[in-house]
């Protein structure tokens, strides 16, 4: 039966080739000037009510109605954010309750609630014509709780023995253990290799989408992550691969890069964003981060972020000054050399705690006179200057309590300070820059540079950025 199957899904797969769905040419290549705007598809926009039997908006964990259609009825909105590249969760049909995609049920065909395969590829074709890509998230390491696969013998050999995994340091029982529970692939086994790969290549050609975010992966063995990617990127060499490994060591967090998966939710800067920007914050953290970050062969493919569907919101961490730690999370992750990941919410401060908390109905109410949403519009028009985009990205020797970086061309540079104590300090820079005056670019304030020392009073929790030219 097993063999009848692949051969189905192989021969699907040629026949969808054959006939257009997709080709090389039509996937859109990604680059560090990208910003991807990452949705939980339930949970943003509902844009048909007739897909919304089961749902429950005064519970968390249930449907709350979001589907295809509302990302596509929101594609202007997402695009005035300066978005290039739209991530979406898992599509591919769930059991009850697995609003947030990753209980799948049936990995070949789109879940009701969220729509169908033809509003799936609308949404793909409407994003390229607007110039917006599409990743589709994409998960291999298990099935939902309730898989028809549990019931049937011809798959009693596709899973792991039940066990949980108790020791997260013992990489086989990473590997093998059943993540919350959640029935667990046996990646040694040829067949459900074979599998994900078909099936990865069949929503590529259905869809036309132009990356994929792995989910868990560093619950399945490096060698599958490895003939995944050769075998995608042999038919599609610009597809795009983000790949999310929950750990903050460099050294583990590097193995899963050097795979050949394109881009890393990069956690370990993650963990310097939210130890710096904070109360009690301290930017050694993520200076360390930045540091290190050069162990990777191309670093700027990561993804950056300040918080996601499995992580707290970030304005939540803070009991005090939660607007203001807010901007100066993005005024980092705005300007640094990698692709910035926009939770859907983080562009008008949404907060939320635990999940499912961090995974609330986009507040679209919260949007007009909104301080962090005009602030964040800043940023992404400031993102979009080429000396943002062709400049290097070098640290400034500065304090514990500040963080200074300049983003510098050939002719000109933007000198970036921020302050993350509530209270006034002073900051010395030594500059390699000519004499003169430099303007900032959130107000009127003018300093001067004077035989390579830049002095400067900052406010409390105050953010600075200046033009000068070289």
């Amino acid at each position: 039966m097993k063999r009848i199957l692949l051969s189905f899904v192989i021969f699907s797969v040629l026949v969808a080739s054959l006939s257009g769905c997709n080709s090389k040419n039509n996937i859109r290549e990604f680059s560090k000037d990208d910003m991807i705007y990452f949705i939980l598809t339930d949970r943003f926009y509902d844009g048909d009510i007739d897909n919304n039997y089961d749902v429950d908006k005064n519970n968390p964990k249930k449907r709350h109605g979001g589907d295809l259609r509302g990302i596509i009825q929101k594609l202007d909105y997402i695009k005035s954010l300066g978005s290039t590249a739209i991530w979406i969760t898992p599509i591919m049909k769930n059991e009850k309750d697995g609003y947030h995609g990753y209980w799948i049920e049936d990995f070949y065909e789109v879940d009701p609630h969220l729509g169908t395969l033809e509003d799936m590829k609308e949404l793909v074709k409407k994003s390229h014509d607007m110039d917006m890509k599409v990743i589709l998230d994409y998960v291999v390491n298990h099935t939902g709780y309730n898989s028809p696969w549990l019931d049937d013998e011809n798959y009693r050999d596709w899973f792991n023995e039940n066990k949980t995994i108790s020791n997260w340091s013992n990489q086989e029982e990473v590997e093998n253990g059943w993540l919350a529970g959640l029935p667990d692939l046996n990646f040694s086994n040829v067949e459900v290799r074979e599998y994900f790969i078909e099936n990865a290549l069949w929503w590529i050609e259905q869809t036309g989408i132009d990356g994929m975010r792995l989910d868990t992966v560093k619950h399945v063995p490096r060698d599958f992550w490895s003939e995944f990617v050769e075998r995608i990127n042999d038919k599609y060499p610009d597809f795009f691969f983000l790949g999310e490994v929950w750990s903050e060591n460099v050294r583990y967090f590097k193995s899963y890069s050097d795979t050949g998966i394109t881009g890393m939710t990069n956690y370990p800067l993650y963990k310097g964003i939210i130890t710096t920007f904070r109360e009690y914050g301290n930017t050694n953290n993520l200076k360390t981060a930045i540091r290190e970050d050069s162990n990777f062969t191309n670093p700027s493919m990561n993804g950056i972020f300040i918080d996601n569907h499995d992580n707290i919101r970030f304005p939540s961490i803070h009991r005090n000054n939660p607007v203001e730690y807010h901007k100066q999370a993005l005024t980092f992750i705005m300007s640094y050399p990698a692709i910035p990941v926009i939770y859907y919410g983080n562009e008008i401060g949404m907060d939320g705690h635990d999940d499912p908390d961090n995974r609330r109905d986009m507040q679209w109410d919260n949007i007009e006179g909104n301080e962090v949403f005009q602030y964040f519009n800043f940023l992404s028009n400031l993102r979009s200057e080429a000396v943002i985009r062709e400049g290097s990205f070098n640290l400034l020797e500065t304090d514990n309590f500040t963080l200074s970086y300049i983003i510098e061309t050939p002719d000109e540079f933007l000198l970036y300070i921020i302050n993350i104590f509530d209270r006034d300090t002073i900051v010395e820079l030594s500059l390699d820059l000519p004499d003169q005056e430099v303007r900032s670019v959130l107000d009127d304030d003018v300093i001067s540079i004077s035989n390579n020392l830049l002095k400067i009073d900052l406010k409390p929790l105050d953010i600075r950025i200046y033009r000068g030219t070289k």
